[in-house]
């Protein structure tokens, strides 16, 4: 049975970043499983390689970053399969590392590939290559972690963060952990390598079991062992969840998707698809449950402007907004919603639209706007955003808004359509 056009649109607004007109229609016409299958599908998107930035340090540090995030969101634009870059962001939120700390642009943008290439993949794989991705290892320290003297950080954020939350953790395991971990550094160029002089061949005991453990066999265990396994399985289904649909699931729900996971054995497309097949998918609580963060809100006025970064800047916006990429606040990532509702983050929302409105504006976007009848020019601006059922009070205020511009001065209405549809809950709303 064909699915409706609001729930075309929600898929493709949590799958992706947005739900532009064309591919609505294209989704309508099919079976919900089947409309799951297509935003599944990245066969289609351009090679992870394709116009990668020049990140060579003789362009200067902020030349670098700005080539990054541009890249980043242009290609979050312009896929067509965005799930491959939503699920970028979800990993760069989830196994964090920081250009303030790794400092190297040229890293932090191959960790951002890791998960472009990854992250779509299996999650004991993804694990393994992040536990020896330079960035990571300059960002949690283990490159300086030795036999003589370990270092907890990567050992202690690997299970109390990256795999079985901090509930699910004994300091002792962490301890031992960390002497499993020594002896994985880098060479003087940035690249990793496994130096046994440094690493600790005695006994640990991890999780009950002990042996001359080594590093990358602490992360098979904990995806084999039955419980540690299953406390993962948990974790990242309720993450991923969180991320896709709301926070807070029920703990029935959480444990079915954890099934899924252990069932394929910890391989992402599946957890994918259960949560979109989900019936809780398509309830109410999804369809309010999340607020977009700045990078969504950003790529989703980049999908239905037709704008790219070139011309928005997204580097300076995002960082007013609070949500500078590659550079999250911390080891545990970026929050959701209420995080994003600030005076500080308003203001950054109010700036970026207003930059989007004279780009929009000089395009010639909506000329016709002042020959419409009221209620028809505000449908008609707020659809030229994607917005196109619009809550009643968002639908009354543009009406008022643009019928007091229109009687007291004509020229600003046409701006303040190009503006006003950003900043409504409407948009705001992931």
């Amino acid at each position: 049975m064909a699915i409706s056009r609001a729930d075309a649109a929600l898929l493709l607004r949590r799958s992706g970043f947005g739900a532009p007109a064309s591919r609505i229609d294209a989704l309508v016409p099919l079976s919900w499983e089947e409309a799951v299958e297509v935003v599944l599908d990245t066969s289609g998107n351009p090679h992870i390689n394709a116009g990668v930035p020049d990140l060579d340090p003789s362009n200067g540090w902020w030349r670098r970053y700005v080539d990054m995030v541009h890249f980043w969101t242009d290609r979050a634009a312009t896929v067509p399969a965005p799930i491959q870059e939503k699920m970028v962001l979800f990993w760069h939120g989830l196994l964090c590392s920081s250009l303030e700390k790794v400092h190297e642009h040229h890293l932090m943008f191959r960790q951002n590939q890791v998960f472009r290439y990854d992250g779509l993949g299996n999650w004991r794989t993804l694990l393994h290559r992040i536990a020896l991705d330079p960035a990571m290892l300059i960002y949690l320290d283990n490159d300086d972690n030795v036999a003589e003297s370990p270092n907890e950080n990567w050992a202690r954020e690997l299970l109390e963060l990256f795999m079985i939350g901090a509930d699910n953790v004994d300091q002792a395991d962490v301890v031992e952990s960390a002497r499993a971990w020594t002896g994985h550094g880098l060479t003087d160029d940035d690249r990793y390598v496994f130096r046994p002089e440094d690493h600790d061949t005695t006994d640990k005991t991890f999780m009950g079991v002990r042996r001359n453990w080594f590093g990358p066999e602490i992360i098979d265990h904990v995806l084999s062992a039955s419980t540690p396994r299953w406390q993962a399985a948990q974790f990242l289904a309720r993450r991923l969840w969180a991320f896709l649909a709301h926070p807070d699931p029920s703990q029935q729900l959480v444990n079915e998707l954890a099934l899924v996971l252990v069932n394929h054995d910890f391989e992402i497309r599946p957890l994918l698809r259960a949560i979109f097949l989900r019936p809780e998918f398509r309830s109410e609580r999804t369809r309010t449950g999340l607020v977009r963060t700045p990078f969504e809100y950003v790529v989703a006025a980049m999908q239905h402007t037709g704008l790219d970064a070139e011309e928005i800047d997204p580097q300076n916006t995002l960082g007013n907004m609070g949500m500078a990429l590659f550079r999250p606040p911390n080891v545990s990532g970026w929050k959701q919603n209420d995080y994003w509702i600030s005076s500080a983050n308003t203001w950054g929302k109010w700036h970026f639209a207003s930059g989007v409105r004279w780009s929009l504006f000089n395009r010639g976007d909506l000329e016709e706007i002042r020959d419409l009848p009221l209620e028809t020019s505000a449908r008609t601006a707020l659809a030229h955003f994607g917005i196109t059922d619009p809550q009643p009070t968002t639908l009354a205020a543009c009406t008022q808004l643009l019928g007091e511009q229109r009687a007291n001065d004509p020229w600003a209405e046409r701006a303040s359509a190009l503006m006003f549809p950003l900043l409504t809950p409407d948009f705001q709303m992931a």
